[in-house]
């Protein structure tokens, strides 16, 4: 028999990262199998980062590495579409490579979390005995080994990893939380996504560099969520989380969104797809 050897390439955004990036390398290189490429995507670093990335040439444990930089007119961190023009950057380059077709998955990787060191092994080894999932996860513990979030299930952006067949056929799209809509474009393409919890990685807590619920209220409405899928949600929040202000915000930006005939995701089938999120929830559809 011979043994499973997956070709793995990672996509990492990377900005004022500086007293991570060392320990990022150092997991990387300690991963128990090797990684084929690593493409960081480097954007208004200003705390030393971008010089201290342009002084490597290689990394150890990967195959292909290659540091890509890029600047935009607003410098601030933000999570909506520059983060995913930024994860774009990363995937396009790939795209590009005479290995792209050879690869058996496409992930991303954020600077600011670390993986187990059995986490690529452990997942690509799950993804290779469930031909039905095409992305799948981890679950994401802060260094005091508290878990980041309540939903176990749902397969986290900062440290996901594609089937490359599901990605060839999914695709990836800038928008508003393209995490969300590239579980909703594989789904659409049959695929299926799951966190396999055994999997760990470590992280910062999540939201400390920004957050804001009315933004999430506005992302809802950009998706399709219907208002039904809003109350319930926002209810959820308040009355079973405790959580008035956060459910409260969400629900008003959501609303705001609504009077305001704010800009929606332009795909009609991803569309519908939130538009009966909840229903097909319910059924377990995906």
């Amino acid at each position: 028999m011979t043994d499973f050897k997956p070709s793995i390439a990672l996509v990492t955004p990377l900005k004022d990262e500086i007293d991570n990036i060392e320990k990022f390398f150092s997991n990387i290189s300690s991963q128990s199998i090797p990684i084929k490429c690593l493409i960081i995507v480097e954007n208004d670093s200003s705390d030393g980062s971008k010089e201290y990335l342009n002084k490597l040439t290689s990394i150890k444990n990967v195959e292909h590495f290659k540091l890509i930089n890029i600047n935009f007119e607003d410098t601030s961190y933000r999570v909506g579409k520059k983060y995913a023009t930024i994860i774009n950057t990363g995937f396009q380059y790939i795209q590009n490579t005479p290995f792209y077709n050879t690869l058996d998955y496409i992930g991303i990787l954020d600077c600011d979390v670390f993986p187990e060191i059995n986490y690529y092994s452990k997942l690509t080894q799950f993804l290779k005995n469930n031909r039905e999932i095409g992305i799948s996860s981890g679950l994401t513990y802060t260094k005091e080994g508290k878990l980041h979030i309540a939903d176990t299930n749902f397969v986290r952006g900062n440290s996901r990893l594609w089937k490359a067949s599901c990605f060839r056929e999914s695709g990836y799209m800038i928008a508003f939380t393209a995490d969300t809509v590239s579980i909703a474009l594989a789904h659409l393409k049959g695929w299926k996504t799951e966190t396999l919890k055994s999997a760990r990685v470590i992280s910062r807590e999540v939201n400390v560099r920004i957050a804001n619920s009315r933004n999430k209220g506005y992302h809802a409405f950009y998706r399709g969520h219907t208002l039904t899928y809003i109350f319930f949600k926002s209810l959820f929040l308040i009355v079973i989380k405790g959580k008035f202000k956060m459910g409260y915000e969400f629900f008003v930006g959501y609303v705001s969104s609504w009077v305001n005939r704010m800009p929606r995701i332009e795909n009609k089938h991803l569309r519908k797809y939130f538009q009966f999120y909840m229903f097909n929830k319910l059924i377990k559809k995906y």
